[in-house]
């Protein structure tokens, strides 16, 4: 749906800090997520330039992950968070940007899409602007047709004033409980800005549906003479109610999949007596909503960085459109044309806006290439194992609480009842985080798990139920006793850093500089070629120490960027020497003992 007046942009574009400004704080919600693409956001959100297929390096991700603990936080549906193909431990990570919004899935769910982060002038850290996006698009590498709307505060106070956005805020930021921003002031933070909207639009209110909050299907005025509802999922209670926009003369068209306007009209041949036109588009694809066959274990497509350049797989956009002349209405958000999803049963954010005839013409083209709508009569016969996953997935992910509990040589995964399972062709098996699977047994409170080392302790857990030839799996949250703390997110990083990439980090703080390429690709198996340890003492790599004169130029520019670097080697040089130590790579003891001498000299002047 792009059009030059109606700017389009990636979501990590719709992240990333304006020149001159450095993210302060984000809060994002999403229905599903993946945790590779949160590194994706999180990379995004510092600043990294991840045009041309680029991914982010390690140094890159690692300096992200430094800045922005304590400053994200990422909402997602319970049992609704994938796992990679590729668990890296640095993944572990990762348990302190996301919160589970634990909705029991048979009744409701946590469903809305927003991005809300604030920046921070770099040359003035007082002076802050705000953006928000808010959408359909999940937190997944999925590709498909979706729409969003972004918005940027105004420092001028020329912009518009949106009603619901402070609403909207104070409900997010109750659930993400940051420190930093708390529900209070984030509500009068947003309640006193104005907002850059899309050319030629004018957003009317923003409203967070959901239970004890706002609910109703929109109602546009009765001389509208065309409208489109764009949804993936529907049920006829709203096909009815949007059935009945406008009078006689109103023609409406409606976009959704084979699948679902199928089923619909098996339940009810008139359900779409009030439509002139049916479109199709293919079915989304929909990572941790759906089971996989039990020997294609296929949470992603690989763990890379997503590829935004290719076409979209299916249709997951919601828009509500409603026209007559130049009176052009749009509602946009995470809400499908759902009793569910209008009624107040989910949590949903939509956006409601006028829209120039340009963006206008933008939605009438996708909605003209569409496919028109062919009925047979065939429907798709229901698979009672991937129900009854799908089942076992909602009650377990909401309603079962689990803890880690980390003792000397053992890891015990610990309920307070047994699996709450009724049928008995189901089974479930619990793994760590890139650990091997263990059976869960039906009625036990408790399993056994090999154990990691302390330092390896994350808050996810792996959990998956079999029935038949089908699986479901997602990464759940098990808090550890004791939490995962400072110790165990620096002893990550140090495995996860050598010391020459360490090093090459230590000198892009010292400089002030990005490091594009330091240590690989963030997801790289190893570090870049060339930097293998297994090399004897006297070819130690010191040209990758920083030097005296990059020290004392860093510390003469901003003392402050010398402090941080000192802390950082105070944080890991020790545990970069202990392993280095243990695995008896002579270069890596060679080179960490000289880089300390050098460097403990001149902080013992420079602090």
């Amino acid at each position: 749906m792009k059009n030059e007046s109606w700017p389009t942009f990636s979501f990590t574009e719709s992240l990333r800090p304006p020149d001159g400004w450095r993210t302060d704080c984000a809060l994002i919600s999403t229905y599903s997520a993946d945790l590779v693409v949160l590194v994706t956001t999180l990379l995004a959100l510092t600043g990294c330039d991840l045009d041309d297929q680029r991914i982010g390096s390690r140094v890159e991700l690692v300096k992200a992950i430094e800045a922005l603990r304590g400053r994200v936080c990422v909402l997602a549906q319970a049992g609704r968070i994938t796992i990679p193909n590729t668990p890296r431990p640095i993944l572990k990570l990762l348990d302190r940007f996301i919160r589970t919004v634990d909705e029991d899935e048979r009744f409701r769910s946590w469903h809305p899409k927003a991005a809300l982060v604030r920046y921070r002038n770099v040359d003035d850290p007082k002076d802050r602007q705000w953006r928000i996006w808010l959408g359909s698009r999940n937190l997944t590498r999925a590709l498909n047709w979706d729409a969003g709307l972004t918005l940027a505060s105004r420092s001028d106070g020329k912009g518009q004033h949106i009603e619901g956005l402070a609403a909207m805020g104070e409900v997010l930021g109750a659930r993400a409980n940051l420190a930093m921003l708390s529900p209070h002031n984030l509500r009068h933070e947003l309640a006193a800005l104005t907002w850059e909207c899309p050319p030629g639009s004018t957003v009317h209110r923003v409203n967070i549906l959901g239970p004890g909050l706002t609910s109703g299907f929109p109602l546009p005025p009765a001389d509208t003479e065309r409208m489109f509802v764009v949804s993936p999922f529907l049920d006829s209670k709203t096909i009815h109610a949007a059935s009945k926009w406008g009078g006689v003369k109103t023609r409406r068209t409606l976009v959704s999949t084979t699948m679902e306007l199928q089923r619909m009209l098996h339940e009810d041949h008139d359900v779409f007596a009030g439509f002139d036109d049916l479109r199709i588009q293919p079915l989304p694809d929909l990572p941790a909503q759906t089971a996989e066959l039990r020997d294609e274990e296929t949470h992603a497509a690989d763990d890379s960085v997503e590829d935004e350049e290719l076409e979209p797989a299916g249709l997951h956009a919601k828009l509500f459109f409603a026209a007559k002349g130049p009176r052009r209405q749009l509602w946009v958000g995470s809400a499908n044309a759902t009793e569910r999803g209008w009624q107040g049963r989910n949590f949903e954010i939509v956006a409601e806006l006028s829209i120039a005839r340009d963006a206008a013409d933008s939605i009438e083209e996708f909605v003209a290439n569409c496919d028109r709508f062919k009925p047979n009569a065939t429907v798709a016969d229901a698979c009672a194992n991937e129900d009854a996953l799908d089942d076992a997935r909602k009650l377990l992910s909401s309603c079962w609480q689990l803890r880690q509990q980390i003792g000397d040589g053992e890891l015990e995964i610990v309920a307070s009842v047994p699996p709450p399972l009724a049928d008995p062709a189901i089974s479930m098996e619990v793994a760590v985080l890139g650990g091997t699977w263990v059976a869960w047994p039906p009625d036990d409170v408790r399993v056994l798990l090999s154990a990691n080392h302390r330092w390896q302790r994350s808050d996810f857990i792996q959990l998956r139920v079999l029935r038949g030839d089908r699986m479901c799996s997602w990464l759940q949250i098990a808090p550890c006793e004791p939490p995962p703390d400072e110790a165990r997110d620096h002893a990550l990083i140090a495995q996860y850093l050598n010391p020459r990439t360490f090093l090459v980090w230590l000198r892009s703080m010292l400089a002030d500089e990005p490091a594009r390429a330091a240590g690989g690709d963030w997801d790289s198996e190893a570090p870049t070629p060339g930097t293998s340890p297994n090399r004897d003492a006297r070819f130690a790599d010191t040209g990758v120490m920083p030097t005296v004169e990059e020290i004392l130029r860093s510390w003469a520019r901003d003392p402050s960027a010398f402090k941080t670097a000192d802390e950082k080697v105070k944080a890991y040089a020790g545990e970069l020497e202990r392993r280095a130590d243990e695995s008896g790579v002579a270069a890596d003891i060679a080179l960490l003992k000289l880089f300390r001498q050098i460097w403990d000299t001149f902080a013992l002047e420079l602090r």
